[in-house]
């Protein structure tokens, strides 16, 4: 063999990278493309692009069959999202049900509205007030009715901060709204297409979206938006999305009027629902507000422009027509006992009992309710009842209280029996043939059955009853229905939505309402059959709202101007608000705070809700340690109630050291009521954080602290077992109301304070001064005529720099003189000055007596001083007219430096003044730094 040289290994090498160059260049494009790092980076984010919209559109939207409207309006896409879908019709219905200008998701199988709806109304002009809107669509998503084809809006300018927009049924009525020159809001009414936007000059306060307006026959639907930031009202602390309220008197329902506080660019604005029909009203996604209301007329909204909450609510009262009915008393407790099933004798002996040992056991209340709740009963055979409520009256009037009955607007009628003869004739035979009220010879003040001039019966605690309508209800016929004494003070109405217990068909009202739902249902349950009839023919529910106003009105035609409490009322301000069938919870302790701080806020400044709730299933043992926290919290309501249902639950249910915990609280109640009365004069007592303190964004959503008044915070315990309090800090400085002592912290910083079962925090305002009568009597009015003043002085003090001059002019100079010394003066003002730090402190107050007269105080680091403003020196000084004490015995001060304070964190000085010498000297000087 003849052997070959190899070849050199560098041409080898050269070989092998010609090769691999060929065989790269056959490489096809797509593997250079999925080769090439950067290409595959590209590649995906494409990819991403195309697909995630694809996924999203699927998974989060679905649209339905898109075909353009006919009518070359705009579209409307169901490019919504879930979470911002509003129910088309009843929502949730097959997409054969679903109206076909609505959007449907078969995954979730959801009938919603497009945005923007087609359901919406058009006009063919701009907009102004006597413009009929048509409906775009001809058939509306309830049950396919027709809608209503003349609509109209009417914007009624009352005043410069208030503005009322109607949307009603153009052949009902014909409204025309007032124009104003001067007003802090603007608004458009967008045509062809109808959108509502009204704005002040914190922005847009209400704008419709383009969402839907549907109106027809018993519905009438629509939707807008305060603010997508927060909201307050209905009963909740803050408004959030999910909640869903009903406008509809009844058992559970809300007790103050239906306003919503909205928050928007740091000013507040408010809405109120003027809706005396059936109304849903829901909160969705991005606070947007749907309305859905049982009526034909339409939907009317106020619209007030703040911009603080107290703008709103002073708007809102004077829109109302509030009045002021208060008295001293009602500010003390109100106790109502349970003596249900016992003999007349035994009741009698046992409100003897219960007033003796509570003047024993010094336990403070005002008023009582009597032995037995007044029911009116067209039967007198049987005049047990009578007795009762006539011996309750007499023995409470002997123990120097106020009478304050609980009456129902029901009347116990028992039925009449038809007896048929052999010949068929038909007779009327009464099961008793006594009767104080015949219902016949009245029924046409009566509610009626259904399209009937019969007298419809209802069923209140297990006795058939018939409902006076008390519509255009004579004194005549009131004194005829009421049998009883007149010797009372006040009323509390009870029941008054009214409450039906007998059974609804829940099936008849699906069928005639296209929109029903258990919110609905759940309204209509206890409270008479919605087509009972007026005995004008009209159908009740359109006024069941308005009915506890009459029932109200006919009341003062008894006894003429008197206290009166009520369980429900519509747009009413001048009845005070009674709470009633509150649980006996932690729960709805917290609640109850929170409702009759809203109420408040709103108007209703008089508010009282039961201590420890009133119904079955109290137990004193097992709710202890809550109702000592309940009576503590409750000292601080506008008004207190202790009603007792089943089990007692007043002082004297309880022994040992929770009885006098409890006693105590009724005692601190009143030795603050010279404070509350001053203050509910002019504003509501309890108030929410965001209501006191607008401006803190930190304290706008708190719901475990309360304003009492400007000057007083509470902190209360509302959880059991409780150990600590958290106190987010008010602006400005801060003192426990009792001790004195500082609480350390800067505005809006969170404060943990130890509490036991004892303690109820309070905070007293630095720069306050609030009169109290801490030697506590029996009743309210005793107190505040016998009790000598203790007035409590808290400080604001602030350090600032003093500067004094060390060159001084001489006697006298010329004026060349002078201008040659100030040239000097200034050029050495640097040399010529010297700083000091001085403590400056202050605070004031004042005490309402009587429409002419208050007394001012005014203290600095030193002395207090007091000034009488007003001519009615009577309230306190004259004998006989006299209603008010004139001594002040004590001054507690808080806020000086340790050096000045006799006590651990306060001075303490005993004082002898006598107020009545402001009738002979402008003011009256007292040193307490001496």
């Amino acid at each position: 063999m003849i052997p070959h040289a190899p070849k050199a290994r560098d041409e080898l090498q050269d070989d092998e990278l010609e090769f691999a160059y060929e065989k790269t260049k056959n490489v096809k494009w797509h593997h250079r493309l999925l080769l090439n790092r950067p290409s595959k980076v590209v590649l995906l984010g494409l990819l991403l692009a195309i697909a995630a919209p694809l996924l999203i559109y699927r998974y989060l939207f679905f649209v339905s069959i898109d075909l353009p409207p006919s009518d070359g309006f705009s579209v409307g896409s169901c490019l919504v999202a879930r979470s911002s879908r509003i129910r088309c019709g009843l929502g949730n219905v097959t997409s054969e049900e679903c109206h076909p200008q609505c959007c449907y998701d078969l995954n979730s199988n959801m009938c919603f509205h497009r945005f923007p709806s087609r359901f919406s109304y058009v006009m063919d002009r701009k907009w102004s007030e006597n413009v009929i809107m048509n409906p775009r669509i001809a058939t509306v998503p309830f049950a396919s009715q027709s809608s209503i084809t003349r609509v109209r809006l009417s914007m009624d300018e009352i005043s410069k901060t208030h503005l009322s927009l109607t949307f009603y049924n153009a052949v009902e009525a014909d409204l025309e709204g007032q124009r104003l020159e001067d007003k802090e809001y603007s608004y458009t009414v967008a045509s062809p297409e109808l959108n509502v936007i009204v704005s002040s000059t914190q922005g847009i306060i209400f704008n419709t979206l383009r969402g839907p307006l549907i109106a027809s026959q018993n519905i009438w639907e629509m939707t807008f938006q305060l603010t997508n930031e927060t909201m307050f009202g209905l009963g909740e602390l803050p408004l959030e999305e999910g909640v869903t309220k009903v406008i509809y008197n009844h058992e559970g329902g809300m007790s103050t009027i239906p306003l919503i506080f909205a928050k928007w660019n740091g000013s507040y604005h408010g809405l109120l629902f003027d809706a005396s029909t059936p109304t849903e009203i829901s909160i969705r996604s991005e606070k947007l507000i749907v309305v859905r209301s049982i009526t034909t007329f339409g939907l009317k909204f106020h619209l007030f422009v703040g911009p603080k909450p107290v703008d709103i609510m002073k708007d809102v009262m004077k829109f109302m027509g509030s009045t002021k009915q208060l008295r001293y008393w009602m500010l003390g407790a109100h106790v109502c006992g349970d003596y249900r099933g016992m003999t007349v004798q035994a009741a009698v002996t046992t409100l003897r009992t219960f007033i003796t040992q509570t003047n024993n056991q010094r336990v403070p209340y005002d008023s009582h309710c009597g032995i037995t709740p007044i029911i009116f009963d067209s039967e007198c055979t049987e005049r047990t009842r009578i007795t009762q409520v006539n011996g309750g009256m007499t023995l409470i009037r002997n123990a120097r209280k106020k009478v304050v009955p609980h009456v129902s607007p029901y009347i116990f009628y028992e039925e009449i029996i038809p007896d048929i003869s052999e010949d068929n004739e038909t007779s009327i035979t009464r099961t008793t043939n006594n009767l104080c009220f015949d219902v016949q010879d009245y029924k046409d003040l009566m509610l009626h059955k259904p399209q009937s001039m019969k007298v419809y019966h209802g069923l209140a605690r297990n006795q058939s009853v018939v409902y006076p309508t008390y519509q255009n209800i004579s004194e005549r016929v009131m004194k005829a229905l009421w049998v009883f004494n007149n010797g009372f003070e006040g009323a509390i109405l009870e029941d008054t939505w009214p409450l039906d217990e007998s059974e609804k068909q829940v099936d008849q009202m699906q069928q005639h309402f296209p929109y029903f739902n258990q919110n609905f249902e759940t309204v209509f349950e206890r409270t008479p059959l919605w087509n009972a009839s007026l005995p004008d023919n009209t159908t009740y529910f359109y006024s069941h709202n308005q009915y506890p106003n009459r029932f109200a009105d006919a009341m003062q035609l008894v006894r003429g101007e008197i206290a009166t409490y009520s369980s429900s009322q519509w747009f009413n301000l001048n009845v005070a608000i009674n709470r009633q069938n509150i649980p006996t919870s932690w729960t709805s302790l917290r609640r109850e705070l929170i409702a009759a701080a809203l109420g408040g806020a709103s108007g209703h400044w008089l508010w009282s809700s039961p201590i420890c709730g009133d119904t079955e299933g109290f137990d004193s043992a097992i709710h202890a340690s809550l109702c000592i926290k309940w009576y503590m919290a409750g000292s601080y309501m506008p008004l207190i109630k202790i009603h007792t249902k089943g089990v007692n639950r007043d002082p004297l249910s309880f022994t040992g050291n929770p009885r006098n915990l409890v006693i105590n609280s009724l005692n601190v109640r009143q030795s603050l009521l010279p404070y509350f009365f001053t203050v509910l004069q002019d504003g509501p007592l309890l108030r929410p954080m965001f209501f006191q303190y607008p401006e803190v964004e930190e304290l706008e959503e708190i719901q475990t602290q309360f304003s009492v008044g400007d000057d007083l915070l509470i902190v209360p315990n509302l959880q059991p077992s409780q150990s600590h309090v958290h106190v987010t800090m008010p602006p400005g400085s801060w003192y426990e109301l009792w001790s004195g002592f500082r609480i350390i912290g800067n505005e809006s910083e969170t404060v943990t304070m130890e509490t036991t079962e004892a303690d109820f925090l309070t905070l007293v305002r630095g720069g306050s001064i609030i009169p109290l009568q801490r030697d506590v009597r029996l009743t309210a009015e005793e107190t505040r005529l016998n009790s000598q003043y203790s007035i409590t002085i808290a400080l604001h003090c602030e350090t600032v720099n003093t500067t004094l001059m060390t060159t001084t002019a001489p006697d006298y100079e010329t004026t060349i003189e002078k201008l040659s010394r100030d040239k000097v003066a200034e050029s050495q003002d640097k040399n010529n000055k010297t700083s000091e730090m001085e403590t400056r402190c202050e605070a004031s107050g004042h005490l309402y007596m009587s429409p002419n007269m208050t007394l001012a105080f005014k203290a600095d680091n030193e002395k207090l001083t007091i000034t009488a403003v007003g001519e009615d020196y009577a309230v306190f000084c004259t004998n006989g007219p006299r209603v008010w004490a004139n001594l002040i015995r004590e001054v507690y001060v808080y806020g000086l430096d340790e050096d000045s304070n006799n006590l651990d964190n306060d001075r303490r000085v005993t004082a002898n003044i006598n107020l009545c010498t402001l009738q002979n000297q402008k003011n009256i000087v007292f040193n307490f730094i001496t």
